[in-house]
């Protein structure tokens, strides 16, 4: 095997993706927040925790199918699962321009916050492509509870972070599913065939 192929086998964690630089970024990423609390209106459950789920796995779908995110935005492990680095700027600009309102509310022992669209979604800057990905995930999660969803995050991607730490794009390649006998095996059989070390 070349050098050349050896250098594409390995990814040094230092050219991992946190965020990518996109075009019109947060114009991209409020379109997408002011569409996905526009079509979940209608979800009693949805919050704003709900919301962070929908465009982290959005993101992070988009990513692993065409090598490109939706928005680029960086994403932290946070308590309740991943969440938009940057989302508290976001959110006081778009309630200062009045396309979104929040509405707190206690649910048993804890508040909810959930977003409200006052506007219509532009379509400026999300292709159809990119609706349909996050329509996938707004129906994957349409009814569920905060609890539910927030459960559902803690996977490998959330778990390889440490706290507040951000998650890079590439963890959506790694699987949630045990480890089988035959990954193993496929496993042995490539460290074979490429002098790999296990």
């Amino acid at each position: 095997m070349s050098e050349k192929s050896k250098s594409k086998t390995y990814r040094a964690p230092s050219s991992l993706h946190y965020e990518f630089p996109m075009e019109d970024k947060d114009s991209r990423s409020k379109e997408l927040i002011l569409y996905i609390a526009h079509e979940c209106v209608d979800d009693p459950k949805f919050s704003k925790l709900k919301l962070f789920k929908i465009l982290f796995y959005s993101d992070f779908e988009s990513f692993g199918r065409y090598r490109a995110p939706i928005t680029g935005m960086p994403y932290r492990k946070a308590p309740y699962g991943p969440a938009p680095a940057n989302f508290s700027r976001l959110q006081e600009e778009m309630i200062r321009d009045r396309q979104i309102s929040i509405v707190t509310r206690r649910v048993y022992d804890h508040s909810s916050q959930r977003l409200f669209p006052l506007t219509e979604p532009t379509f400026n800057f999300l292709s159809a492509r990119d609706i349909a990905v996050v329509n996938g995930w707004i129906r994957h999660f349409w009814g569920w509870t905060a609890k539910r969803v927030s459960e559902y995050s803690h996977g490998k991607a959330w778990t390889i972070a440490g706290d507040s730490e951000l998650i890079p794009y590439e963890s959506v390649f790694i699987s949630d599913e045990p480890v089988t006998f035959e990954d193993v095996a496929r496993a042995k059989e490539l460290a074979a065939k490429y002098g790999w070390k296990l």
